[in-house]
């Protein structure tokens, strides 16, 4: 059975799990007067930081240290990440026609048989996205937020959110406490996990999610039942490699490409696809 067929099944019977990254926030554009703007990477955040540290960009910091040894070292040296988070949240302010507009946004907003989403990014993209087709939605960024109702679709903040910057997940510190999986998003995860597939979007093989997010589907779990692969995960990935694909395979995850060029509108038509 094609990868395709699998999550056309998977979503049919509610068990699909959304996981979305960076890159979804990054395919929504608008104008701020002449300027055409988008909402900002990971990449993009880590320059920022490096920026505010007095460097040129990210890639002379990247030299001596990791994305997540140079956030840790910002936190240190300014006291708090509030400058970045604060930065982030003037950027990722579009308007409610930027979103209508998006088109992987659209579609992931008609996917009503996932009552629950899961989100790395910070802002509140998909919340917005879901409110403006009419969809009863939850942010749960803090155990107190799990109060969903039969009709209400749950949009998990895994590393937090502004509202709660506490609760951000940013540094190589943040990292390494939560890959002790033990705070309540963890334990709310292995639920969600059971009798369901993981459909990652929106991220990189680099993406220091991945490793995190991929060991703990491939360590609590068994294989998936029902399914002819076995596959715990699916991931969007523009242009694999065969070094990416071979290491994802070794971590039981499917693989489905797509091309750089048009990577929203293939994403957007692969979600569509599902549904049909």
């Amino acid at each position: 059975m094609s990868a395709l067929l699998e999550l056309k099944t998977l979503y049919r019977d509610g068990r699909i799990l959304p996981f979305i990254g960076a890159g979804i926030s990054a395919s929504v554009e608008w104008m701020d007067g002449a300027v055409t703007k988008r909402g900002p990477s990971w990449g993009a955040l880590v320059d920022r930081a490096a920026t505010e540290l007095g460097f040129d960009s990210g890639d002379l910091l990247r030299v001596r240290g990791t994305d997540l040894q140079i956030l840790e070292y910002y936190k240190l040296k300014f006291s708090s990440h509030t400058r970045l988070t604060n930065w982030l949240l003037l950027n990722m302010n579009p308007p409610d026609d930027a979103i209508k507009n998006s088109v992987i946004h659209n579609e992931l907003a008609a996917m009503t048989n996932c009552l629950t989403m899961y989100t790395t990014n910070f802002d509140d993209f998909i919340e917005r996205s879901l409110g403006l087709h009419s969809r009863a939605f939850q942010a749960v960024a803090i155990e107190e937020h799990m109060r969903r109702s039969s009709a209400t679709t749950e949009v998990i903040k895994f590393h937090g959110d502004w509202n709660h910057p506490d609760r951000m997940v940013l540094t190589e510190s943040d990292y390494e406490r939560r890959m002790e999986f033990r705070s309540m998003m963890d334990r709310r995860l292995w639920s969600d996990l059971l009798n369901r597939s993981v459909l990652f979007l929106g991220y990189s093989f680099r993406d220091p999610n991945v490793a995190y997010l991929f060991r703990q589907v491939k360590e609590q779990f068994a294989d998936l039942p029902n399914t002819s692969s076995g596959r715990r995960a699916y991931i969007v990935i523009q242009d694999p490699s065969l070094f990416e694909r071979r290491l994802f395979q070794e971590r039981n995850i499917e693989v489905i490409s797509i091309q750089e060029a048009g990577r929203a509108d293939a994403i957007a038509a692969l979600l569509n696809d599902m549904r049909s």
